[in-house]
């Protein structure tokens, strides 16, 4: 798939604009351009495993939610977290205070 698009003058520089789509489709916040002789490729920059993450997390959100719902329902948990603060073994509760 090929897309035409002029060259802009940007202040002392020249760029282009890039489609709202293909920046959606590929989730673009930053790129590399790469010279490869013949011509260039603007690809992806590469994303941190922390942002990978995120993302991850975030496409995945409902079903972390319901897993999050299930676990915080199941009757062992709730047992634990009624506890008193006497029940919490080593926790030092003069820091809370």
């Amino acid at each position: 798939m090929g897309i035409e698009t002029k060259i802009r003058k940007i202040g002392n520089s020249s760029g282009i604009i890039l489609p709202k789509a293909l920046i959606d489709k590929y989730e673009l916040a930053e790129v590399v351009i790469e010279d490869h002789g013949d011509g260039i490729m603007i690809r992806p920059a590469s994303k941190s495993i922390f942002q990978v993450k995120m993302e991850e997390a975030r496409k995945n959100k409902k079903s972390i939610y319901s897993e999050m719902e299930k676990e915080a329902s199941d009757p062992e948990t709730r047992s634990y977290c009624e506890q008193g603060v006497e029940g919490w073994g080593d926790i030092d509760t003069e820091i809370i205070e």
